[in-house]
């Protein structure tokens, strides 16, 4: 007897079984990539982040937020010491750090996304002084530059091997001693010097920009160097599209107006 139309115990639970072990396969790649999740980290740097109100608002933070609506990732931003967060980025996995300039001795530390923002980083010197230059070369002349340890305008005039660099622990002090005569030039982007000088005790009146910029800084995203290339990929096309949708510019100008 050759069972043909007979129903045999079992035989329509092992085909059952059968279909389900080749169609698997097609289920796992036809199911979208989970979306990888960072500890995400800036520092307190007005304009570009900072806590107003008891909220965590600026600049960056506002683009990342609109990236992360974009890539389903939790509003979970951390403001922490900037050293902090670089080594944290550099040394462990899953992290991200902005706003981060992306300098030649930095670029095979992270992987990037961006440009996040453009700052241009011009000399400033106290209004009342008597410091006068016309050109870089002229600021090599002067008696003090005070300038931050590990900032981009720093590291550069560091290239340049200018020898009359003196170092603070932070832009806001080298402005106090700019304006308290102390120093004769400070250099810093121009967002960033005035949100300082609206949250700091300094006189708007008393410091002002020079002709002479250092040179135009973009901002980037820094993810740990184990992301995958996929995952960069992601989060640069949704700054893209952030761009691209005029929100970009909205946050951009929103700010450029706060600054005037």
């Amino acid at each position: 007897m050759s069972g043909e139309g007979m129903n045999i115990p079992g035989k329509s639970l092992l085909n059952s079984a059968i279909r389900y072990l080749f169609a698997l396969p097609l289920l796992i790649a036809s199911q979208p990539a989970i979306s990888q999740t960072f500890t995400v980290m800036t520092e307190d740097f007005a304009p570009f982040g900072y806590v107003e109100n008891g909220k965590l608002t600026g600049l960056s933070v506002e683009i990342v937020r609109e990236i992360f609506a974009i890539v389903e990732h939790p509003d979970d931003i951390e403001l922490l010491p900037w050293a902090r967060a670089f080594k944290e980025t550099q040394r462990k996995e899953n992290r991200i750090l902005f706003s981060m300039s992306r300098t030649k001795a930095r670029e095979p530390m992270f992987k990037w996304v961006g440009p996040l923002v453009e700052d241009r980083v011009s000399f400033f010197c106290r209004k009342d002084g008597k410091v006068d230059i016309q050109s870089l070369d002229d600021a090599r002349e002067v008696s003090s530059i005070l300038v931050t340890r590990g900032f981009p305008e720093t590291d550069f005039l560091q290239a340049q091997e200018f020898n009359n660099l003196h170092m603070t622990n932070s832009p806001t002090q080298s402005f106090t001693m700019l304006a308290m005569g102390r120093g004769d030039l400070a250099p810093i982007g121009e967002f960033a010097y005035k949100s300082m000088i609206q949250k700091s005790d300094i006189a708007p009146d008393a410091i002002e920009k020079t002709d002479i910029t250092l040179f135009n800084i973009q901002l980037y995203i820094a993810f740990s160097k184990n992301t995958s290339d996929e995952e960069i990929a992601r989060w640069q096309a949704a700054l893209d599209q952030v761009k691209a949708s005029g929100k970009y510019a909205e946050i951009i100008s929103k700010y450029s107006e706060l600054e005037q």
